[in-house]
């Protein structure tokens, strides 16, 4: 079955990473980050429960960025991906 806008014959285009869906694994790491930043006074708690219910009910990768991306340094072993990041 061909991919919607793919003609017949030609490969697939790619996805945006971004539009990939994210899984409860890596909204609960992402509420590990807000954790760490709310600890190290990087927010605060308005902004903790603000950006904790965005990761929650982010269905994206796009979604799920928006809530740490201006947050510097943060890093939670053990993560889903097995790198530690």
């Amino acid at each position: 079955m061909a991919e919607e806008g793919a003609k017949p014959g030609q490969p697939p285009r790619p996805v945006d990473p971004r539009a990939l869906r994210v899984s409860d694994a890596e909204r609960e790491h992402v509420a590990g980050l807000l954790n760490k930043a709310l600890a190290r006074g990087l927010i605060d708690l308005d902004g903790f429960a603000e950006r904790l219910g965005a990761a929650l009910a982010a269905k994206t990768r796009a979604e799920l960025n928006t809530v740490v991306i201006d947050l510097p340094g943060l890093v939670v072993r053990n993560a889903p991906n097995g790198r530690g990041d």
